[in-house]
């Protein structure tokens, strides 16, 4: 078997290089084709779509099962009565978790896969979304349109995560605020997995080790500083950053409060909290 047929990121790449050059629309076939669900990568592509009200339902149970940060910090029900943008939709998990805490929710993607099944989530679920497909660097929103920015693991995986900051930061409110999740590249995960990969599959650059062993046709890896940087030039102050990871532990056989203090050091997933200057 060839390496990129055992590879379900390897194989997924190749195959839509074949059919365009268009970066951007790279990045959109990989997710038409391989969306998040929560489902196993290798999984045929039928058996990763929810169908059921307990297939979406799984969804949510999922992702809050193995999300600490999602679980036990972001303050959900403070949206309430907000005007809040989720970029980068996905399933619909988050978007209709956001809905039932009383926010009033866009959600958007960057495909059709995406935004039909978060249209379906919310009918499942009887909530209120506006569901659009859109790409998050050429949004097609007022200036100053929403209250607050929600994008969990998504603009990393955008061709200009930059030109999308910017875009954010148009579409925010002055006095807004907002949430995201990137990759975090002062992680152990980013090191470790990236090493073995590299390692497994001849490359030459830990960059070209996330091919094999990261989602998405991009994948960006950020910096504190790095992400500080892109929010500020996009006229976005940073008002926290740290990292977190998901549940399981970062090192096997670690103690549970080193297990803590690596995570929000050098965890997998760097969140940025941010603002809009009111003035």
């Amino acid at each position: 078997m060839k390496q990129n047929e055992a590879n379900p990121f390897l194989s997924m790449k190749a195959e839509i290089e074949d059919l365009t050059d268009d970066r951007q629309e790279r990045n959109r076939m990989w997710w038409e084709r391989m969306p998040m669900t929560y489902a196993d990568w290798n999984a045929g592509s039928e058996d990763r779509i929810p169908k059921t009200r307990e297939d979406f339902v799984r969804m949510e149970d999922i992702l809050f099962a193995h999300s600490t940060y999602l679980r036990e910090v972001f303050p959900f029900t403070a949206l309430k009565g907000r005007k809040v943008i989720d970029i980068g939709c996905g399933g619909g998990v988050l978007s209709c978790y956001m809905a039932k805490q009383g926010a009033e929710v866009t959600a958007i993607d960057l495909t059709d896969t995406a935004t039909r099944l978060t249209s379906e989530n919310a009918r499942i679920q009887e909530v209120e979304l506006d569901v659009r497909q859109m790409d998050a660097e050429r949004m097609s929103f007022e200036d100053a349109a929403f209250d607050y920015v929600f994008s969990w693991g998504v603009l990393h995986h955008s061709n200009n995560t930059e030109q999308a900051l910017k875009e954010v930061g148009r579409i925010l409110k002055p006095g807004g605020a907002g949430m995201m999740m990137v990759y975090h590249k002062t992680s152990i995960v980013y090191y470790l997995r990236g090493l073995y990969w590299m390692v497994r599959n001849g490359m030459r650059t830990l960059e070209a080790s996330q091919d094999a062993c990261t989602d998405g046709y991009f994948h960006r890896h950020f910096t504190k500083a790095g992400l500080a940087r892109a929010l500020e030039q996009a006229g976005l102050t940073p008002t926290a950053l740290y990292a977190t990871q998901q549940e399981q532990k970062i090192l096997p056989l670690v103690p549970s409060w080193l297990d803590r203090w690596l995570k929000h050091r050098f965890g997998w997933y760097l969140v940025a909290e941010f603002a809009r200057p009111a003035s």
